[in-house]
């Protein structure tokens, strides 16, 4: 599970996080306060929003074709920036922050 913080000035509500996931991955169903969402070469995402703060499951398909992984990368990158505020290297730098201290 990856848990994503919000930039100043991105609101962390359901009606961004719904209207996002349906702008980059077309569609979610809902179980819950949980959306998942099936999109390339996600089998199974299941983003929900707890305390100000993004949270992030994913089963993937190890076997699909190359470009198929790489396009499923390029929006889930794009989906998180727009909704988070924080870039791939933003997030990456964050990431590293957390696991050395």
């Amino acid at each position: 599970m990856r848990e994503y913080r919000f930039k100043r000035g991105y609101k962390p509500t359901q009606e961004r996080l719904e209207e996002l996931i349906v702008k980059h991955f077309g569609g979610f169903e809902k179980d819950g306060e949980v959306y998942i969402v099936k999109f390339g070469a996600i089998e199974e995402l299941r983003l929900w929003i707890k305390d100000k703060k993004l949270y992030a499951e994913s089963k993937t398909n190890p076997n699909v074709p190359e470009d198929v992984a790489v396009q499923t990368i390029k929006t889930y990158n794009r989906f998180l920036e727009e909704l988070t505020g924080y870039t791939a290297k933003e997030r990456q730098k964050m990431l590293k922050k957390e696991v050395e201290s």
